[in-house]
C-alpha cells in the first residue's frame, strides 16, 4: 500500500521554534497535533499521508507537517491513493492495530511493513479502490444529512418549547435587551403565598407510576423517577423548586418532591412562565454558595430571602419587562444553538469535499 514508510525525528519542546508547520507526536488529543514549529531543520512530510504513533493510533493528514520520533509516516509517491481510499485504509489499520501496542510494546515504522489489514478486494485479489471511495463518500454524505436533520429537529423543538414562530429578534426584544432598568428589593415570602416542603418517600417505598418525583441535585434537574404512590402530594405546574443546596428550577408540569426540596407557587395570582424563569434565576444568584450538605436550604429559609427585581416605582415588580427580557434571551439562545449547528454543517461539508473551511 505504501512505497514510503519513515519515522519522524526527535525535536525537544525546548528546541521548538514557533512557526506555522504542524508538528505531530504520539497521542489522540487533537489528533496528535501538539504545536506549530518553524525549525528549518525539520523534515516536511507530504499531505495525503497517514501517521501511526507508537501506540498504534492512526490519523489521515491532508496537509504538510513534521513529526516526532514517536510517530511513523506512510505515503505513496509512485501510486496516487485518493483521499477517500486513505481514509478507508486509515480506519482499517486502526482496527488491525487496536490493543496491540502500548508503552511496554511500542510500534515503530520499521516493524510495520508486514502488518496485514482486511480490505474490500476485486476478483483478482487486489484492493477494490472504487468501492472504498464510494463507501467513504456515502458515509460522509450521510453524516452531513444527519447533521441537517438534527439541526431541523433542534429548531422545531426550540420553537415548540418557546412557542415562537421564529427566533428573529423583533423591535420589542431589542428594546427589552437595551432598556435601562429600575430595580427594587422584594421578599420571597411576599411574592409567593405558598412555600412548602416536599415529603420524603424512600427509594424502596416508591411505587412505579407516571408522576415525576423531584429530589435534590442539578443532574437531570433533580428528576429521580416516576412514582405512583397514592400518598404523594402533587404540586402544580408553573412553580419553582429550591433544593437543599440552593439549586432552583422552574417546573412546567405536575410533580412530587421529597423533603429536601422547597416548592414555591402563588395560588391567588398565577405568574407567567417567563416571570418565574426570571425570578428563579434571581433567587439562585442570591443564595448561591450559602447552602451545602452541612447547611441545607429548607422551605422555612425561603420566606425572608430578599432578591432584586426590575420594578416600577421601586415597589412593584415590572412583570412586562421581565417577560420580554426572558423571551428575547430565549430567541438569542435558539439563534446561537442553530448558528453552531449551521457552522458544524458547513465545516463538515468542507471536510467531505476535502477543502479548508
Amino acid at each position: 500500500m505504501f512505497e514510503n514508510i519513515q519515522q519522524g525525528s526527535r525535536l525537544k519542546k525546548l528546541d521548538q521554534i514557533d512557526g506555522n508547520l504542524p508538528f505531530i507526536m504520539a497521542g489522540t488529543t487533537n489528533t496528535g497535533l501538539v504545536n506549530y514549529v518553524g525549525n528549518k531543520s525539520v523534515r516536511r512530510f507530504p499531505k495525503n499521508s497517514l501517521t501511526i504513533d507508537i501506540f498504534g493510533n492512526v490519523f489521515y493528514r491532508n496537509y504538510e507537517y513534521a513529526a516526532g520520533d514517536d510517530t511513523g509516516v506512510y505515503w505513496n509517491e509512485k501510486k496516487h491513493l485518493s483521499r477517500e481510499v486513505m481514509l478507508y485504509y486509515c480506519t482499517a489499520l486502526e482496527v488491525a492495530l487496536r490493543g496491540k501496542f502500548s508503552y511496554g510494546k511500542k510500534l515503530r515504522s520499521s516493524q510495520s511493513h508486514d502488518i496485514l489489514t482486511s480490505l474490500p478486494a476485486t476478483n483478482d485479489n487486489t484492493p477494490n479502490f472504487d468501492y472504498m471511495e464510494d463507501y467513504i463518500i456515502y458515509i460522509q454524505n450521510e453524516y452531513v444529512i444527519d447533521l441537517e436533520r438534527k439541526r431541523n429537529l433542534h429548531l422545531n423543538a426550540y420553537l415548540e418549547v418557546t412557542g415562537f414562530d421564529n427566533y428573529e429578534l423583533d423591535d420589542g426584544d431589542i428594546e427589552a435587551l437595551a432598556r435601562e432598568v429600575e430595580w427594587g428589593e422584594f421578599r420571597i415570602g411576599d411574592l409567593f403565598d405558598t412555600i412548602k416542603r416536599g415529603k420524603r418517600i424512600k427509594s424502596l417505598d416508591r411505587m412505579f407510576g407516571d408522576l415525576p418525583f423531584i429530589t435534590a441535585g442539578a443532574v437531570g434537574r433533580g428528576f429521580s423517577s416516576y412514582i405512583g404512590n397514592p400518598s404523594a402530594e402533587v404540586f402544580p405546574p408553573n412553580s419553582l423548586t429550591i433544593d437543599m443546596f440552593g439549586t432552583v428550577f422552574y417546573r412546567g408540569h405536575k410533580y412530587g418532591a421529597d423533603d429536601h426540596v422547597a416548592i414555591l407557587f402563588n395560588q391567588k395570582h398565577e405568574y407567567s412562565k417567563y416571570f418565574l424563569l426570571y425570578v428563579g434565576t434571581c433567587i439562585e444568584k442570591t443564595i448561591k454558595g450559602k447552602f451545602s450538605y452541612s447547611r441545607n436550604f429548607y422551605a422555612s429559609d425561603a420566606h425572608d430571602v430578599i432578591i432584586s427585581l426590575p420594578a416600577t416605582n421601586g415597589n412593584t415588580p415590572d412583570f412586562d419587562y421581565m417577560e420580554a427580557y426572558i423571551k428575547a434571551h430565549q430567541k438569542l439562545a435558539t439563534a446561537n444553538a442553530i448558528r453552531n449547528l449551521d457552522l458544524e454543517i458547513s465545516a463538515s461539508k468542507c471536510i467531505v469535499k476535502g477543502v479548508e473551511s
